[in-house]
């Protein structure tokens, strides 16, 4: 197959961030100051964009113009286009290859959860609100960023096409985990992430023991040099994912109401433990993997 050069343009990434690593380079886009500028006097704050609102109307189908609007069909947009920060050039990617589905998807998806950030390509949809301010806490220089960038994108081309793809959604889901609201939504998502990361070390060593999920966790944060508060916390975890899946249950009472403080907390702290298996699944080395993710404050991510 023929190598090239393939680009394209994706946001959006509320960071300056230039970047240049195993043929790959990223740069934000000329007016990149002026469309943030625009993004953060339009959005909530609480730092997310949320969809605008969309109306319905009848045109003309020979001239497509606007005739009449249609009532009753205001409502927030279901799906909307969000604008692009920076462009992504690929120098060896084959000239046959869908850059968005395999290389593309993969670099962009990694940088939303390095900045705490959901991202996309400049004229694919996104839905739900989306954070326009960083929600991975931790401490980063340009170039930690570029030296993880390039160490994520060097094993991932390691891999066999379905641990790739594995991995792509894995990062596309965590980040998207950001736009739900109810803390039963962000948990039922992040749980979904963390047994995709263990589909995924299963793949990656077949030695490692995987059983029930109390295990599980335990065995997969000892593998990788995770740290665990106790054996009860994480028992805590299971059990608010066994009354959720198998009974409808949160934290032994109804989702979207009131709730225990283990129920609002553990969403939080499995966010967190994502946050730390993902970058030791590629073969990181970086103390943040080390730090204990039960507890809040911000983390040098080196």
């Amino acid at each position: 197959m023929k190598s090239g050069v393939q680009s394209d343009l994706f946001g959006f990434l509320p960071v300056k961030l230039s970047a240049s690593f195993n043929d790959v380079k990223i740069e934000p886009v000329p007016d990149f100051d002026e469309i943030l500028e625009a993004i953060v006097k339009d959005s909530h704050q609480d730092g997310f964009m949320y969809p605008p609102l969309s109306q319905q109307w009848r045109v003309n189908p020979k001239t497509l113009k606007k005739i009449k609007r249609v009532p009753r069909t205001k409502r927030p947009a279901h799906i909307y286009r969000v604008p692009y920060s920076h462009q992504l050039t690929i120098v060896t990617a084959s000239g046959a290859k869908d850059l968005r589905t395999t290389e593309g998807g993969f670099l962009i998806h990694l940088l939303g959860y390095l900045y705490g950030v959901r991202l996309q390509f400049h004229d694919w949809w996104v839905d739900g609100r989306m954070p326009v301010k960083g929600q991975h806490n931790i401490s980063l220089t340009d170039q930690w960023a570029a030296e993880f960038l390039s160490e994520g994108y060097r094993t991932w081309k390691g891999w066999n096409g379905e641990q790739q793809k594995l991995m792509t959604n894995i990062l596309f889901m965590h980040s998207r985990a950001l736009s739900y609201e109810w803390d039963w939504e962000r948990f039922m998502i992040e749980y979904m992430v963390f047994d995709g990361c263990c589909r995924l070390a299963k793949t990656l060593n077949r030695r490692l023991k995987l059983s029930n999920h109390v295990k599980q966790m335990i065995n997969l944060c000892k593998h990788y040099g995770i740290p665990v508060k106790n054996e009860q916390h994480i028992k805590k975890i299971v059990r608010l994912r066994n009354g959720l899946f198998h009974s409808t249950l949160w934290g032994d009472g109804q989702p979207c109401t009131a709730v225990e403080h283990d129920a609002f907390r553990v969403p939080y702290d499995l966010r967190r433990l994502n946050q730390r298996v993902i970058p030791a699944l590629l073969g990181s080395r970086i103390h943040y993997i080390q730090t204990p993710w039960w507890l809040l404050g911000t983390f040098r991510f080196r």
